[in-house]
């Protein structure tokens, strides 16, 4: 039997990693740890060693459902623009 490769389905969470992170957000690093830091964005999770985080993607999808209609089209526009 051969070894496949399995893709996680969209329901199924997985880390995503800060340039993963920046591309969906469509924010920066040092915006996204300035909106941790005002409670405004979801935190990290540390992934075994001490400068190894990821961010889980329900909560970053929750994240941007949570975003209020104005900005959620500015967003839709820029990534449509790509």
């Amino acid at each position: 039997m051969s070894a496949q490769t399995i893709a996680p389905s969209p329901e199924e969470p997985r880390f995503l990693r800060l340039p993963e992170v920046e591309f969906v957000v469509g924010k920066k690093r040092s915006t996204i740890y300035r909106d941790i830091a005002a409670g405004k964005f979801p935190a990290p999770y540390d992934l075994g060693s001490s400068r190894s985080v990821g961010w889980l993607s329900t909560e970053i999808s929750d994240w941007i459902l949570s975003r209020p209609r104005a900005q959620l089209r500015a967003f839709i526009s820029t990534e449509c623009e790509q």
